[in-house]
């Protein structure tokens, strides 16, 4: 089982290059599907630090700030030390901030 964990980890990561690349050139559709993809492979694995934080990744790229932070939540359950989720929550307070 591990096996196949580290290997959507690596398609994860090669997934989220890729996407970088078409956002890069304003091919968001083809990046939206890649993040898409990105959240489903996370969701198998879904106790996994590293996966949730790709996870978090992809859903702040769709535009998806609640789900981000529902998934930052899990990812402190698992790290409460995590600056990847800590990051993940000063940037929502900041976006949704109206001072």
């Amino acid at each position: 089982m591990q096996y196949k964990s580290n290997i959507d980890f690596e398609n994860i990561m090669r997934m989220n290059e890729i996407a970088e690349v078409y956002e890069m050139t304003r091919q968001n559709k083809k990046a939206e599907t890649y993040h898409i993809n990105i959240i489903k492979l996370c969701d198998r694995n879904p106790k996994n630090e590293k996966l949730l934080q790709y996870k978090i990744h992809s859903l702040n790229q769709l535009n998806k700030p609640y789900k981000s932070l529902e998934t930052t939540n899990e990812l402190l359950n698992l790290n409460p030390n995590s600056l990847i989720a800590l990051f993940n929550i000063i940037k929502f307070i900041r976006e949704t901030s109206y001072v």
